[in-house]
Formats: structure tokens, C-alpha cells, sequence
């Protein structure tokens, strides 16, 4: 939710990237920071509204990639505020931060896997290091996924069944092996497409809900 006045202000909507919500977020917060006005960015656990995520690969990898593309536009939109004190926390801490582990680490990552497989079919990779690191990476991934969720449920007690946690204990298992590529592998996509200077939204297919079984709960006697 957005102060209207101030997104006004701050210029409203920029029409020219794919990641429009993103970029007002950082463009009022830089406004203010610029007008010399206290503000506040909030967070609020409990969600008060629904949003309809991808239903398919192709759909997700399409919002991965405008995702990917909206970052590059923002950050090339505010490269002022990098690293600039003027902008204090903003400037010295989170662009930087959107900078390397959302819009680099995913270069850096595909970029790693290319050089190892590059690296295996010349032989010239010691697999026992190679083997070593992996589930050291692995393990340590696993390790600040459980960790984030058993501090979210201990603070918010969202999920009040186990085979809830038991569901999200599975995803943060098979995660690494699924998930985490592809969307590495969007980004990537994102970047070429970003190079190649496509500038369109592109296109998501909402399912929408299904009617009859929203009819079906709401009429449902407690």
C-alpha cells in the first residue's frame, strides 16, 4: 500500500519498465530521503489480499525473467544512490545488496556451473573437493531455510497442523535441486532478453479461481 500523496509526488507510475511497483517503491523512498522528509516502510505478517501466482513453468519462468528485467531498469534508473552516503542505509546497504545477491548472484551462479561442467569434461576437477563443496553448500542452504522458517512460525504461528511444516521441510529439501536452478536459469533468460532490448510486460495466463468450489465453501454450514 502506497501513501498516495507521496506517490504522486514522486512521479507515480514509470510506464517505461517491466517492474513499475518495484520502481515507485525505491523512487518514493529516495524522494523523501532527497525532500528531507521522515518516512516509514512497514511490514505487515498477515496478508490482507490474494494474488494469483504462475500455474506453469512457462509461466513462472516469464515472471522470473520480467522480474530479472524490472531489477536491471531499477537499478540503472537509481545507480545514483549506490554506495552514496547521501542516501545513508538505502545507499550503503540495500541497493548494494539488490545489486549483488539479486541481480549478480545469478550471473555469477550460471556462470560457476558453466566453468564446473567445462572443468568435468576435461577432467581437469578434483571430485572429491568437488563432492565436498557441494554438500557443504548444500547443507548450509538447508541450514538458513529451516532456520528462517522455525523463526517465522515461531513468531507468527501461521501453520497450525504438522504435516504443513513437515510440506515445507520437504520443499526446502528438494529446493536446490528444482526450484533454485530454475530461476537461475530465468534470470539468465532475463538478462538476454534485457540485452536484446525487449521491453514488453509479456504475457501471463490467470486460471482465475474455480467458482463452483468458492460456492461450495462459502455455502458450506460451520
Amino acid at each position: 500500500m502506497f501513501d498516495k500523496e507521496i506517490a504522486i509526488k514522486a512521479g507515480g507510475y514509470n510506464i517505461k519498465t517491466v517492474g513499475e511497483d518495484m520502481e515507485l517503491v525505491v523512487r518514493m523512498r529516495r524522494y523523501m530521503i532527497e525532500a528531507k522528509q521522515k518516512y516509514k516502510v512497514t511490514y505487515i505478517p498477515n496478508p490482507v489480499c490474494w494474488t494469483q501466482a504462475p500455474t506453469s513453468f512457462g509461466g513462472l519462468r516469464k515472471q522470473r525473467s520480467r522480474w530479472t528485467r524490472g531489477t536491471m531498469e531499477t537499478l540503472w534508473l537509481h545507480r545514483k544512490m549506490l554506495f552514496n552516503p547521501r542516501y545513508k542505509i538505502l545507499g550503503l546497504l540495500s541497493v548494494p545488496f539488490w545489486f549483488v545477491f539479486e541481480y549478480l548472484a545469478p550471473i555469477i551462479e550460471f556462470t560457476g556451473l558453466l566453468i564446473t561442467a567445462i572443468l568435468a569434461i576435461f577432467g581437469i576437477i578434483s571430485w572429491k573437493f568437488f563432492l565436498l563443496l557441494l554438500l557443504f553448500v548444500y547443507f548450509f542452504a538447508i541450514m538458513f531455510s529451516v532456520l528462517a522458517l522455525l523463526t517465522e512460525e515461531y513468531t507468527y504461528h501461521q501453520y497450525h497442523k504438522f504435516s504443513d511444516i513437515n510440506k515445507l521441510l520437504l520443499g526446502i529439501i528438494i529446493e536446490p535441486f528444482y526450484f533454485h536452478p530454475f530461476t537461475v536459469y530465468a534470470a539468465f533468460v532475463g538478462n538476454i532478453q534485457k540485452i536484446g532490448r525487449r521491453k514488453s510486460w509479456g504475457e501471463m495466463t490467470r486460471a482465475g479461481f474455480d467458482k463452483e468450489k468458492e460456492d461450495k465453501i462459502l455455502l458450506k454450514p460451520s
